[in-house]
């Protein structure tokens, strides 16, 4: 049997399979985006494009076994392709806060919904810089040796900070939820509960993930889960097809982008008209936008 760097005898037709499913699912979320211009959204189609380049450079390296190369890009590709996903994820609590809560309810946990973005933002910032540092050293000694180890190490440690986070994001997002099934809004955009189901699916599935990368990295290269290939695409595959997929379904642009805002807006326009030449008529714009709606 020829040298292979891999501690199993990966599948090309598992490698091919994973290709296409994200390369439909990143194309999906593409053209919903720009459909939409739900440009804040980008950061999960770049995150679900570099899961479709981890997935063709592995469909490669199943070929081509003897080249480090291939075998290091792919699992540092697939280590940190999550983070953009993630990000996705915290993107849309302050959207969701801002468009269904009453204005005097924006706080969460006392945090200002606003901030609330930002800070996770930050996290997932910490997150990837962490990641991308321990994968480099230990891709810089082969994933061998103390400097393998020292850069799994760090590696470990931006997950398990990146799984914290997201304990705490669901937390209080969790709290929003609660929230807003008691104190939603008029103006509140149709379909909001399918955006927040959605951040649950998907959150938990990354979780899910980041769970199985600290138990692998845990481990060690020499134990169970880094030499059973099936382990990989059970909790590492699946679940963020699973987490990106899920946005090409119910994509948060349909509920929270420009077009329902801009409606409303016309249509606080169109009452602020009808207020001027009839007196009698109630005020209903200042009542919608007591709510926390701004034009």
């Amino acid at each position: 049997m020829a040298y292979s760097v891999w501690m199993y005898d990966p599948s090309l037709a598992l490698a091919v399979v994973g290709s296409i499913s994200y390369g439909i699912t990143f194309f999906a979320m593409t053209a919903t985006t720009v459909q939409h211009r739900a440009w804040y959204f980008l950061v999960v189609v770049v995150g679900a494009a570099v899961e479709v380049v981890a997935y063709c450079i592995r469909a490669y390296a199943t070929q081509n076994q003897s080249e480090s190369g291939p075998f290091i890009a792919t699992l540092v590709l697939t280590v940190l392709a999550p983070i953009f996903v993630a990000g996705g994820n915290y993107l849309l609590i302050s959207r969701l806060i801002v468009a269904v809560l009453p204005e005097n309810s924006h706080r969460i946990l006392g945090i200002p919904g606003r901030r609330l973005t930002p800070i996770f933002v930050a996290c997932d910032v910490i997150a990837f810089l962490v990641q991308g540092a321990g994968s480099g050293i230990a891709s810089s000694n082969d994933w061998a040796g103390e400097g393998g180890k020292l850069g799994e190490d760090i590696l470990m440690s931006g997950l398990a900070f990146q799984l914290a986070a997201f304990c705490l994001f669901l937390t209080i997002f969790g709290r929003f939820h609660f929230l807003a099934t008691r104190m939603e809004v008029e103006t509140a955009p149709h379909g909001w509960r399918r955006v927040v189901a959605s951040v649950y699916v998907s959150s938990v599935l990354i979780m899910t993930r980041c769970v199985y990368r600290l138990v692998e990295f845990g481990q060690g290269t020499d134990e169970y889960a880094f030499n059973h290939e099936w382990l990989f695409w059970l909790f590492e595959a699946l679940p963020m097809l699973g987490a990106i997929g899920i946005f090409c379904i119910y994509h948060p642009g349909r509920y929270l982008g420009k077009a329902d805002r801009a409606v409303t807006c016309q249509d606080i326009a169109d009452q602020d008209s009808a207020t001027k030449s009839t007196p009698s008529t109630p005020h209903l714009t200042n009542r919608t936008r007591a709510k926390g709606e701004s034009c």
